[in-house]
Parts: C-alpha cells; sequence; structure tokens
C-alpha cells in the first residue's frame, strides 16, 4: 500500500476509503491504534496480516504480552465499507487519534494508517532529514 489520500469525516463518523486502498485491504479489514510512542494515528490491516499477528500475540507468554494484547486487541474493529467505499471509525478510536474532520490515509507497505490531518502536517513539518538521511544510510537504503 502505497500514497497519501485526503479524506473527511461526516456526522457520524464514517470516512470514504479511496478504491486503490480498498482494493488492496479488501472487502472487510480491520483497524486497530497504531503502536508509536509519539504519534496517535490508526492503523489498517488486511485480514490475512491481522490474523497473522493476533495468531503470533496469541503464541507468546501472557505475561509478556498482557499490555499489547490490551492495547491493541481490545481496540481492533472490522471495518467493512459500504458501497460508495463508506465506513464508520468506532468513536474509541476517532478519540484515540483526535480525528476530526480533515484526515488523511497513507499507505505504509503492507499497512495503511489514518491519521487526524493537522497532525499529520504537524509530524510531517517536524521530520527530522539529516536524522533521517543517517538512518537510511545506516540501513542500507
Amino acid at each position: 500500500m502505497r500514497g497519501e489520500y485526503k479524506s473527511t469525516l461526516d456526522a457520524k463518523g464514517r470516512m470514504n476509503f479511496p478504491v486503490k486502498l480498498r482494493d488492496e485491504l479488501g472487502d472487510v479489514f480491520m483497524v486497530s491504534k497504531t503502536v508509536d510512542d509519539k504519534h496517535r494515528s490508526l492503523t489498517l490491516y488486511t485480514m490475512d496480516d491481522w490474523n497473522e499477528l493476533e495468531n503470533k500475540i496469541n503464541n507468546l507468554p501472557s505475561v509478556q504480552t498482557k499490555g499489547i494484547r490490551r492495547y491493541l486487541i481490545t481496540s481492533s474493529y472490522e471495518i467493512e465499507p459500504d458501497k460508495q467505499g463508506r465506513a464508520l471509525i468506532p468513536a474509541p478510536l476517532r478519540e484515540f487519534a483526535g480525528l476530526k474532520e480533515d484526515i488523511v490515509i497513507v499507505g505504509v507497505g503492507k499497512r495503511a494508517e489514518i491519521w487526524d490531518k493537522a497532525e499529520w502536517d504537524a509530524m510531517n513539518g517536524g521530520v527530522d532529514l539529516a536524522e533521517l538521511t543517517k538512518t537510511a544510510m545506516d540501513l542500507g537504503l
């Protein structure tokens, strides 16, 4: 999944998913909180990727994964857009990510993310290009 798509939330908390992402995510997909220590956004998973992640978590010792279980699994919801591509983003997730009216959906490889547009713009404005370049070089990219 690639690209940046702008959308809006309607008064009921529904958004329109771009056709390109719907094709990649499938008819039904999962949304959950994003694990990020600096920013609040939502992550979209195909059902196969979500099931793989959940199985991996479930096969690890509960004492090590109870925090991640509570954070990710309890905040996950199935999404099934209607024929027009609209789907409700559950209120707890909208509140967590601070989603207001203007939002951005970005493809980040195997997954996509949903951001409040103001938060997305602020995060992008704060990117340290020197640090990003150093990291890329360190990783051989």
